[in-house]
């Protein structure tokens, strides 16, 4: 996808100004178009769109020339704009000429999300036999890498390939490379497709281990080559050390396959902690394993129920390195370099990164971990300060860690139902979730359609609950998106789950219909309730110790007994209701109630007190 842009210019010197801009600032330059309608002076218009070709290559800008202008500029065909184009310093005017790039940045997001909804995601590939390994990935709209990958330990490994099986997590599945990738299950022996459209991060690779069904789950980068012999000595070593607690790596090589870089020192450098360094017993593959603090992670190794898990919180690209090495270390196990282990990462990418890479998600996922480590956080400010500068690192600084304060970081995730022909209800919920400063969190749920409106919330509930178990997060807030909020929301949530953290609960009401009912506070607490007979769903928190029992007890749609249970519940908040009432769930209501729908909001019996109050 592409956009194009009119420019129209009556001899206009100035014409370059706003093109290098909108070049400059944009996200993805390369899908940007320019046409011009130049009526006159084009010599001084040609001057004034050369500097911008400099640098941005012909094809950038097109118009209504004379041809012979045209072969003197190299504008005789529209060519694709690849790799990372200079940033350059911009004239006075350039810089005022405002936000062009950034709304153009911003029409090209809407565009691609809203070609992505249209486009199907494949469904996952039904589980396969369980092997001794598992050779898994994480992808984001990189099929040659991981076709690549596959293809060449399927041609070069084939000693294994009988206890081997493969794992695919596509973190775009509504991409242009999904159709394809999902076709590799029907072309490669025991390979399993798994879509994930929860969140972008490189710590989608959590999924992995948690999908793969084999003792040992080796986790590459999808563009990832592996030295013969590699998987053959991982199995032996594990064969050798059936209990083993241990993170296994191995050396990363060169161009050349000569060993380039054994472990990460424990140092900064260009915005990543870990600087890679060699120790001379990588270099033969036949030498022994040795314990090592850390490295990069474009190969590593465990048996799948010693896998510690990344935090939920990360999102976007990195920060894993480091903070994944000490949780193994503090679950009682090592860090390996395993000499035989040797990969070859493929670094050049001519097409650029198809997924975001930001200072903001790299800096919040470095205190996201740190902090769940108790590591000292003033290493990470002081680097990004030297590389970034006190402006631009104070602003990023300040606002993760204002993220991380938040009340709503309390739980795992947060969900948010929305049909997926209610676009501009999602879009009101977005901003609502900006305004919170927790959008960067928040996953999209598409509804579950039904021709009857409380099956098809009952299913989407289920389905919420069950991702939650799959990820196997310690509790979920699920949002409808109609949901409206109190002004003082983040207030009154931080005292509301300072308190909860100190109590035994299944479920955490920030809204519902109370039905005209006042309740009890909770022992010692002045703003957690214990409610009875309260209704609807739109904003429920739900503790992992009550996933067992409504997966258990929610049925699927296409369950003989589904009948029965709608007639004895009607709706998941009823059924919720029922079993608050019989003691079955420990639920509170967070008071004042933070969250309310346009309807509730217009009832005395409801929320009419506060209405003035939800403008969020």
């Amino acid at each position: 996808m592409r956009i194009f842009i009119s420019i129209p210019s009556h001899g206009d010197p100035e014409l370059g100004v706003p093109i290098e801009d909108c070049l400059d600032t944009a996200r993805l330059p390369e899908r940007l178009r320019f046409g011009g309608c130049w009526q006159n002076g084009l010599e001084e218009v040609a001057k004034a769109v050369a500097d911008p070709l400099t640098h941005w290559g012909p094809g950038a800008v097109s118009g209504s020339k004379p041809a012979s202008l045209a072969r003197e500029l190299g504008w005789e065909q529209p060519l694709a704009l690849y790799g990372e184009a200079p940033q350059q310093d911009r004239s006075l005017g350039a810089k005022a000429s405002g936000n062009a790039g950034r709304v153009m940045d911003r029409v090209a997001h809407g565009l691609a999300e809203e070609e992505e909804r249209r486009r199907a995601i494949p469904e996952p590939s039904p589980r396969i036999e369980h092997r001794r390994l598992c050779v898994g990935m994480a992808t984001f709209d990189d099929f040659d890498g991981v076709w690549s990958t596959i293809q060449s330990i399927r041609f070069y490994h084939p000693e294994v390939l009988n206890q081997v099986s493969f794992l695919v997590v596509d973190n775009h599945p509504d991409g242009p490379s999904a159709e394809h990738l999902k076709e590799l299950d029907q072309k490669v022996p025991q390979l399993r497709y798994v879509p994930f459209s929860g969140f972008r991060s490189t710590a989608v690779r959590d999924l992995v281990f948690r999908e793969a069904d084999a003792d040992v789950v080796l986790c590459l980068d999808c563009h990832v080559l592996l030295r013969p012999g590699a998987l053959g000595a991982l199995i032996e070593w594990f064969d050798e050390h059936p209990d083993s607690r241990d993170l296994v790596q191995g050396p990363m090589l060169a161009d050349d396959f000569s060993a380039y870089a054994s472990h990460f020192t424990p140092s900064w450098g260009a915005g990543m902690y870990g600087q890679w360094a060699l120790d001379q017993r990588a270099t033969d593959p036949q030498g022994a394993p040795f314990e090592i603090e850390m490295q990069g992670l474009g190969a590593f190794a465990c048996r799948r129920e010693a896998w510690v898990g990344i935090n939920p919180r990360f999102r976007g690209f990195g920060g894993e390195e480091g903070y994944l090495h000490e949780k193994f270390r503090r679950a009682g196990g090592r860090v390996v370099c395993h000499p035989a282990l040797g990969w070859h990462h493929r670094f050049p990418r001519p097409d650029g990164p198809p997924y975001r890479n930001i200072w903001e998600d790299r800096i919040r996922n470095y205190l996201i971990g740190w902090r769940e480590l108790g590591w000292d956080i003033s290493a990470i400010a002081t680097h990004f300060r030297e590389l970034l500068g006190d402006g631009q690192a104070h602003s990023i600084l300040s606002q993760t860690r204002r993220q991380l304060a938040s009340p709503f970081d309390f739980f795992d995730a947060v969900f948010c139902l929305n049909v997926e022909d209610q676009a501009e209800r999602w879009q009101e919920m977005a901003r609502r979730f900006q305004v919170l400063d927790i959008a960067w969190r928040v996953e999209r749920v598409p509804a579950v359609r039904a021709r009857d409106p409380y099956v098809g919330h009952t299913q989407s509930f289920r389905a919420i609950v069950a991702e939650a178990s799959r990820r196997e997060y310690r509790n979920v807030l699920i949002l409808e998106d109609d949901a409206l909020f109190l002004d003082s929301t983040i207030d009154v949530m931080r005292a509301a789950v300072d308190d909860l953290a100190r109590r035994q609960w299944d479920l955490l009401y920030l809204g519902a219909s109370v039905w005209s009912q006042s309740f009890p506070f909770a022992t010692g607490s002045t703003v957690l309730q214990i409610p009875r007979g309260i209704t609807s769903t739109h904003a429920v928190a739900v503790n992992d110790t009550a996933f067992e029992r409504i997966l258990a007890e929610l049925p699927v749609a296409d369950d003989p007994g589904y009948a029965d249970w709608q007639g004895e519940f009607v709706a998941t908040d009823q059924y919720l209701s029922h079993h608050i009432d019989e003691g079955a769930f420990r639920a509170f209501l967070v008071w004042p109630r933070v969250a309310t729908q346009p309807v509730l909001r217009n009832y005395a019996e409801a929320d009419l007190a506060l209405a003035d109050r939800y403008v969020i």
